[in-house]
């Protein structure tokens, strides 16, 4: 029913997917001219050219994952700093997005004039009045671990089910994840002579395609289990933080599992009293793998509309210019486009 109150992530995803695939359709008939500037910008920091069906489909399809995730994301972090008497809304919620390519696209995207011209401003409405009907409270309690991939897969099912099949998009069940991390730390020990394994600072690690960053989660849980055998202490929750920031990087092209691994990851770290300050971030990136993997030619791009999409990229390129060991999660290069 409309006025249904949600409590359960799944109907929330499915109900959010519902508005977003209304959105695309009505952003599809637009003419190709619309939001030329964010284009433009796009296709150079990720080395698309969108200049096909398939190409066009991809950008506009981004621009409504990035409109009703940073939604979501906004209204999540809305509802943890307690809000008396108010209500979520839509036009405030670039206020509550930390990260900083989110904020900018997401504010590129959604002003008001613009998505009356682009015919986008029913849906992002029905979507707000969704939120607003969802129990907060009921729904943080169970979207914890595999929840938040159950999250997202049933919106791009329900959302865009050709972009999922083109990009690969496919849950990895937490115990294959399990067994692969840690035949990585394993190696790591007893091949490379790295007592520590994944735990020891000088080990890089980059998933490539990291999607809602499950592999990159199960590589911190590794090290936090080593840093407790360890006995560090106080150190513990230091060291586990500084590993996400600084050498566990993930690299992801669609924006909507680029936010729910930034929101996976800022959850482990609170729960293990390693919380995230204000102004830090984990080192996954909205990013193309498959390009632009020279830091000069990133540099050299004009974008003076979109700083935090150059920052984003060039934060990227860098972690691939790191020389000590690095470890891959290699997949299939259908995962990225």
């Amino acid at each position: 029913m409309w006025n249904a109150t949600i409590t359960r992530p799944k109907e929330l995803a499915e109900a959010l997917a519902r508005y977003a695939r209304e959105a695309l359709r009505r952003l599809e008939h637009q003419p190709a001219m619309s939001l030329a500037s964010l284009r433009k910008a796009l296709s150079e920091v990720l080395g698309l050219h969108f200049t096909d069906e398939q190409g066009e489909h991809f950008f506009r399809s981004s621009l409504v994952q990035t409109l009703f995730y940073g939604l979501f994301s906004a209204w999540v972090v809305w509802n943890r700093k307690s809000p008396t008497n108010d209500q979520f809304r839509w036009r405030e919620a670039g206020d509550y997005l930390s990260l900083p390519v989110m904020r900018e696209l997401f504010e590129r995207i959604a002003i008001p004039s613009q998505l009356e011209m682009l015919d986008i401003r029913k849906p992002l409405e029905w979507a707000e009045a969704t939120l607003r009907r969802t129990t907060y409270e009921m729904f943080a309690a169970s979207f914890s671990g595999d929840a938040i991939n159950y999250f997202y897969e049933p919106f791009l099912e329900a959302y865009d089910p050709n972009l999922r099949e083109q990009l690969g998009v496919w849950y990895t069940p937490r115990e294959i994840i399990r067994y692969q991390v840690a035949r990585v730390d394993q190696l790591l020990r007893e091949e490379l002579n790295i007592p520590d394994g994944l735990a020891d600072e000088r080990v890089i690690v980059l998933d490539p395609a990291t999607g809602t960053g499950g592999y990159l989660l199960e590589v911190l849980r590794v090290i936090n289990t080593t840093l407790l055998k360890n006995g560090m202490g106080a150190m513990r929750s230091i060291e586990l933080r500084n590993a996400a920031i600084r050498r566990v990087f993930g690299f992801e092209i669609l924006p909507a599992p680029f936010v729910v691994a930034h929101m996976q990851m800022a959850t482990l770290l609170a729960d293990q009293d390693a919380p995230l300050d204000p102004q830090q971030r984990v080192g996954i990136y909205l990013t193309n793998s498959l390009t632009g993997w020279k830091l000069e030619e990133i540099k050299q791009l004009v974008l003076p509309e979109f700083p935090a999409l150059k920052n984003e990229a060039e934060a990227a390129r860098r972690c691939t210019q790191l020389s000590t060991v690095l470890v891959r999660e290699l997949r299939s290069p259908a995962n990225l486009s």
